[in-house]
């Protein structure tokens, strides 16, 4: 079932890009499908297709935040140039919000982080 939805979501992704070029708002398009693509990969990380042998929850978790913190840090930077290509103003005051979200998780993982 899950692999439905997988699949269901890169055809959702390719459309969303493609309708975003051809409407002329590509770095738009981009936001939505990286910000959509960090949560699918959050999704695996929490709950893998398949379990591995020899699971280490901490590492997982440390997984877990470092791809939420690169989902928002290239959503905020594709926001950023949303922005700025003059694809609407309201990215201007989305990009920061993303980009210190990611900064948090940054922080979250560094501080966390115990090899």
């Amino acid at each position: 079932m899950r692999g439905f939805w997988l699949t269901s979501f890169a055809i959702g992704a390719a459309v969303v890009l493609a309708g975003g070029m051809r409407g002329g708002q590509p770095w738009t398009a981009a936001v939505f499908v990286a910000f959509f693509a960090s949560r699918v990969a959050r999704s695996l990380i929490k709950r893998p297709l398949t379990r591995p042998r020899h699971d280490d929850p901490v590492r997982r978790a440390h997984r877990f935040i470092a791809v939420t913190a690169a989902g928002w840090c290239v959503s905020g930077l594709f926001a950023a140039v949303a922005s700025f290509a003059g694809e609407g103003q309201e990215w201007l005051y989305v990009a920061p919000f993303f980009l210190v979200m990611a900064a948090l998780n940054f922080f979250v993982l560094r501080s966390t982080f115990r090899p």
